[in-house]
């Protein structure tokens, strides 16, 4: 690969090209460069849990028989704000392996599945349960798409969020089904209605429990909604619930329960096109005549959904390399964000003024759109309606650990003076020319014009040329 093919591979897997590993990946052919980010990325050990989930959850607002309907009403509340300030802590802990762990395509992978299953944490309201469904896209991410569904169907976060807790055989609604049919597996208008009845059927007799060993003492109000019945976080299978009997799902029969169905789902060629377009998406990529994804379905049925043969396919194509397809991608704020801090090694990055950001411009992580039922549309929805693109136009301030402001119109005020940025001392003795080329910014940046401007600014002309470069239309493609 070329210097400029290297950049374009990592922008799109890493969220963005460094120095220190251009060099590295350059001699390789491009399929062959993602083998080696896989490899790399596998090799890094899974972060430290935040500290609320290094505990096991108790649900402190259980409601018992024979109390008062409005006993758990304190405790309740109490429980509730202590989860909101767990999630934010989650939020601020993934933002920092975001933009600073030491697999950026590992973090990007867990990315995009998290965007394509959804995730809501006022529905979801256990944030370690939050934190679990992130650690399992993580540790099956560089795996096999079916291998991860088969845990993701048992995930509580997931049990959760699309109804699959205490769905038995006298079933409220066919939510589960539809969700699974519509955002995990085949999509829209692959199925009948007589396909979700049949996968309703193969869902039920799970719930979440409390451990063995751990359960209450004390009777719960079997009456009381399932947030205050709720002993725990196992998923754990009740025969008895269980609707059995041969079920006929996309034309094929068998004995399915909830794992089997979700497996057979996800070998199913319908899933193979949806994962091979989504992934298309994600990366960027110009596909007009939807050649790429008909080849990343070949190679999906052929590999069981291995993600890095997908991902090896996609290096391979013409598609990914076309003019057409380089620098097209709007950066996603986390993108964004995340690309900003490892081109400045910032190594101690202001997570909460990033964390407050991303919300500020419309990619709130643990909260996708529709209440977890949608997906970020990314491209122009990032940067409509004109004051969510003034916002990413604040990523300097933000990254010194400024909040950002909200609320202004299409033209953005004048901005206060920037504070000085945490830059690695390293990039405080460079050059301006090696921070611009650090900054890897899109044709169209005159970095040598934007230097000589900075250059008579004394000991804040580095912090202004990271200012000059970020606040450009150019700087929010990839």
């Amino acid at each position: 690969m070329t210097p400029d093919d290297t950049r374009h591979l990592l922008r799109r897997l890493a969220f963005t090209a460094t120095p220190e590993v251009v060099p590295r990946l350059g001699p390789l052919a491009a399929d062959a460069a993602v083998t080696s980010l896989v490899r790399a990325a596998r090799a890094v050990r899974e972060p430290a849990p935040p500290l609320f989930a290094r505990t096991a959850w108790t649900n402190t607002a259980l409601r018992f028989a024979n109390t008062d309907p409005g006993a758990d009403a304190a405790p309740r509340l109490a429980q509730t704000r202590a989860n909101q300030a767990n999630t934010e802590e989650l939020r601020r802990w993934w933002v920092g392996q975001i933009v600073a762990g030491a697999a950026p395509l590992r973090e990007n992978l867990v990315l995009f599945f998290h965007n394509t299953f959804g995730s809501s944490s006022t529905a979801v309201e256990v944030s370690h349960a939050l934190h679990g469904c992130n650690a399992l896209l993580r540790r099956t991410c560089l795996g096999t798409i079916p291998a991860l569904l088969e845990q993701l169907v048992l995930d509580p976060a997931m049990m959760i969020q699309v109804g699959l807790d205490e769905h038995f055989r006298a079933r409220v609604s066919d939510r589960p089904a539809k969700l699974i049919l519509d955002r995990w597996t085949v999509g829209p208008g692959e199925y009948t209605d007589s396909d979700v009845e049949e996968l309703s059927r193969a869902l039920t007799g799970w719930a979440l429990a409390a451990p063995r060993g751990r359960e209450p003492a004390a009777a719960i109000d079997p009456k009381a909604p399932r947030a205050s019945r709720r002993t725990g976080l196992v998923p754990t299978f009740n025969e008895k619930e269980f609707d059995a009997g041969a079920k006929t799902i996309l034309g094929s029969k068998n004995m399915y329960g909830a794992v089997a169905a979700v497996s057979f789902l996800a070998r199913h060629a319908a899933t193979a096109r949806r994962f091979s377009r989504l992934l298309v998406q994600h990366l960027g990529v110009e596909d007009p005549t939807g050649a790429l994804q008909q080849r990343l379905t070949a190679v999906y049925q052929a590999t069981n959904g291995s993600i890095e043969a997908l991902l090896r396919e996609v290096a391979r194509s013409d598609q990914f390399w076309s003019e057409a397809s380089r620098w097209s991608l709007i950066k996603s704020p986390v993108h964004l964000a995340a690309g900003a801090c490892r081109q400045l090694h910032i190594a101690a990055p202001p997570l909460p003024a990033i964390s407050r950001w991303l919300t500020a411009a419309g990619q709130t992580l643990f909260d996708t759109p529709s209440a977890g039922e949608g997906s970020w549309a990314g491209q122009d929805d990032w940067v409509t309606p004109p004051d969510r693109l003034a916002i990413r136009y604040q990523l300097p301030w933000v990254l010194a650990g400024q909040n950002p402001r909200t609320g202004i119109g299409p033209k953005m005020a004048e901005p206060p003076p920037l504070p000085d940025l945490p830059l690695d001392a390293a990039l405080r003795g460079a050059n301006l020319g090696a921070i611009g080329v650090r900054l890897d910014p899109a044709p169209g940046i005159d970095v040598a014009d934007l230097t000589r401007q900075a250059a008579n600014l004394g000991p804040r002309r580095a912090v202004e040329i990271v200012r000059r470069i970020m606040m450009t239309p150019n700087y929010q493609l990839a």
